[in-house]
């Protein structure tokens, strides 16, 4: 159950609220979660069709700050706002630091649930999936080789540098 929720008080096609998981000694870190995202279907083309046209986001932090939760639900609004689609290995510029204290992290990258149970995904709305993107702030140098080498290509960099995806405002860019 979570522990603390940020209800969302303004009027969208969609209504994001985010919750907050406490860390535990399995898990010594906070989850941070959307609920609301995968209401509505995302606009999936047609080339896309092998993936779940609803989603929700999350993310990891060793201390919750509220810049955190403003971009969840902001980019939990992001499919209706701009009529697009979000899901795993998508990248979202941000153009300036999302944090109040000077940080390199510039952009968004999402991945699958690593760090879950490989049974962890057995959401269903409606008769669709619920695909859960796990929001990684990434460096504007990582954004650029994510889209000059592949997802794959920076995954492999994370892995290299045995990066755990709990977010660290203070992180240095891998590549």
């Amino acid at each position: 159950m979570a522990n603390e929720v940020m209800h969302s008080t303004n009027v969208k096609p969609v209504h994001i609220d985010v919750y907050t998981f406490k860390p535990s000694s399995a898990r010594p870190y906070y989850t941070l979660l959307t609920g609301g995202m995968s209401d509505l279907r995302q606009n999936i083309p047609v080339k896309f069709s092998n993936l779940s046209p609803r989603a929700e986001i999350m993310t990891y932090a060793h201390e919750v700050k509220g810049w955190m939760q403003n971009v969840l639900k902001g980019l939990a609004e992001m499919p209706w706002d701009d009529n697009t689609f979000l899901h795993w290995y998508h990248s979202v510029p941000n153009g300036k630091p999302m944090t109040a204290e000077p940080s390199e992290l510039t952009a968004f990258f999402f991945v699958p649930p690593y760090r879950e149970d490989q049974n962890f995904n057995p959401m269903i709305v409606e008769g669709d999936k619920v695909d859960f993107l796990v929001m990684i702030p990434i460096t504007q140098r990582e954004l650029n080789f994510k889209r000059e080498h592949g997802a794959k290509a920076l995954i492999d960099v994370f892995d290299q540098n045995n990066f755990d995806y709990i977010i660290n405002e203070a992180r240095k860019s891998f590549v």
